[in-house]
């Protein structure tokens, strides 16, 4: 995996099941599961505000990477290993 690969555009989300498309400045295009985050946030307060205000439909790319209205924020680096490893269903 190349770092430092931005994250271009959000192609589809499913807040359903917290699943969201993404395409990279490179090409690659692929789904991540994010239900490991939002499905049990516990202690997270960024994440629970998310939850709490159905914000994760809302999400947009700031400076390469995933981002929510409420300042949290993904590495695109961390997002993309996490579609290549096929552990949050790659597409």
């Amino acid at each position: 995996m190349k770092l430092g690969t931005a994250i271009k555009r959000i192609v589809k989300v499913n807040p359903e099941q917290f699943r969201i498309r993404l395409q990279y400045t490179d090409g690659f295009q692929g789904e991540v599961d994010l239900s490991f985050l939002f499905g049990a946030p516990k202690s997270k307060p960024l994440v629970l505000e998310i939850l709490r205000g159905d914000l994760f439909g809302r999400c947009f790319i700031e400076s390469g990477a995933l981002a929510w209205p409420n300042g949290y924020e993904l590495c695109p680096d961390a997002v993309r290993q996490w579609i290549e490893q096929g552990k949050h269903r790659a597409a």
